[in-house]
């Protein structure tokens, strides 16, 4: 048990879950009291000793249940005895229930039957689970549930049609109210079948998981699964499912990083208050024994955003995006630009995404961005926001543009640039580039850098975290 706990928690700190030395002996302690037999009981434990943010839960998970995997479960030769015919028909009628325990070694037999993962294959993980979700037939299963619960709700609409024999306006509107009880009844059914469907494919998954760890280790399989935080997933190459846990975790880390700002401006140098201080002074026959001071105005920078919307960098911008909007009133005076080959203000855009709590649509974003081939041009787009709103901007305007700096060998508009630079307070680029990438081909990020207080590498929500919370250093 101890070993397995010291390699759990090597592994948190490899991915980036921060575990101290006294958090490892409380959860060593805390392991000692509880049955270890209780899998549950036992992940409950150590999450609440080694976990600290809801973010890195689903990590924790995953890592946990690598850890834990066993090679072989109570009553698996029961399964191993019935025939192909015999499991699928077992797995038809258990796969609603709530016996959990059925339906694993069910999961774990027809990943032994079909899986295709012999000791020592190369067989991947998806593969196998395309395999076994093809023998196990769940759209089947799927369809076979809708259609016994669809037969069962039928006997019941026909009772409800011969309520009353008449057939004049009160049998129509008794008609029309029970299409809706059908159709609402169908939603509940298809839900119900689409979660027993889902559970018993979470099933098959932590039984492929525990094949591969019984026979390649469970740091060769967390190697291959790339298990990692949300914060720091590339967001320009994350897949759909790597997407969806960096969305979740927008919302908390915006929490965190509106409190570190909000406990930024109680740490503000206080000014004199002369007034106060001959106040107090008069108490003590005119001698200042006591200061007093004026309390510290909270910093209010207004906040001006240029997002590139052109190919893979729109995904960046749209994080980033999420990310400051979602911020508290520290951030409040926000302008959003967004720019491919020409420049569009979507700060209404926000705002309303803002208000009715959802995401910017990338495409609404970067409709009136288009100007011509749709390829970027940073010498136009730095020209046209010099032109119509340097102007409007003073020493208490932080710019930040977020984009790779890839102009197509077009001009870049250095002079625009330089005069932007001159207006505003601060400017910081933000590049999703890999820092190796940087001034090759037709990136002129160092022309540009000379006029910027900071230009950053950022790929990840952490990074994006870091810069925010350098920003607001920055302007305190």
């Amino acid at each position: 048990m101890q070993g397995m706990l010291a390699a759990l928690v090597d592994e948190l700190r490899n991915v980036g879950i921060e575990v101290s030395v006294g958090e490892h002996l409380d959860a060593a302690r805390a392991a000692c009291l509880v049955s270890l037999h209780e899998k549950e009981v036992l992940r409950s434990t150590l999450r609440c000793a080694l976990v600290k943010r809801a973010e890195q839960i689903d990590t924790f998970n995953l890592l946990f249940d690598l850890y834990t995997a066993g090679t072989r479960q109570p009553g698996a030769e029961l399964a191993a005895a019935m025939t192909d015919e015999e499991l699928r028909a077992t797995l038809a009628s258990v796969i609603g229930s709530e016996d959990a325990s059925i339906r694993r070694l069910l999961a774990q037999e027809f990943v032994r039957r079909f899986g295709g993962l012999e000791p020592g294959s190369a067989v991947a993980g998806v593969f196998a689970m395309i395999a076994v979700s093809e023998a196990a037939d769940l759209e089947g299963i799927r369809a076979v549930l809708l259609a016994d619960q669809g037969g069962d709700d039928q006997g019941g609409d026909g009772r409800g049609g011969d309520g009353r024999g008449g057939v004049g306006r009160g049998g129509g509107g008794g008609q029309g109210s029970g299409g809706g009880v059908r159709s609402f009844g169908a939603r509940l059914r298809e839900a119900e079948a689409d979660r027993a469907v889902e559970g018993f494919r979470a099933d098959l998954r932590v039984a492929i998981r525990r094949t591969l760890v019984a026979d390649r280790g469970a740091r060769a399989v967390r190697t291959t699964m790339r298990v990692g935080l949300a914060e720091d997933i590339d967001i320009v190459t994350a897949s759909a499912t790597e997407l969806a846990a960096m969305n979740a975790a927008i919302g908390p880390l915006a929490q965190r990083l509106t409190h570190v700002l909000a406990q930024l401006s109680l740490y503000r140098k206080r000014k004199l208050s002369i007034r106060g201080t001959l106040h107090l002074a008069m108490g003590t026959g005119g001698v200042p024994f006591r200061l007093a001071t004026e309390p510290a105005r909270p910093p209010r920078p207004e906040i001006v955003v240029l997002c590139d919307m052109s190919g893979s960098v729109s995904s960046f911008s749209r994080f980033t995006l999420d990310l400051l909007i979602a911020l508290d009133s520290r951030l409040s005076r926000l302008r959003v630009f967004s720019f491919v080959d020409g420049l569009a203000e979507i700060t209404g855009l926000v705002r309303e995404a803002r208000a009715a709590g959802r995401r910017l649509d990338p495409r609404a974003a970067a409709r009136d961005a288009i100007r011509l081939s749709g390829s970027s041009d940073y010498g136009f787009v730095m020209r046209e926001f010099a032109g119509h709103y340097a102007h409007q901007l003073s020493r208490r305007s932080v710019v930040l543009v977020a984009g790779d700096a890839r102009t197509n060998y077009l001009d870049p508009a250095r002079a625009a640039f330089a005069q932007i630079h001159e207006r505003a307070g601060q400017v910081y680029w933000l590049n999703p580039e890999p820092r190796r990438y940087w001034d090759q081909g037709d990136s002129v990020i160092s022309q540009y850098a000379p006029w910027c207080a900071s230009v950053r590498e950022c790929r990840t929500l952490r990074q994006l975290a870091d810069f925010v919370q350098s920003l607001a250093i920055a302007v305190r």
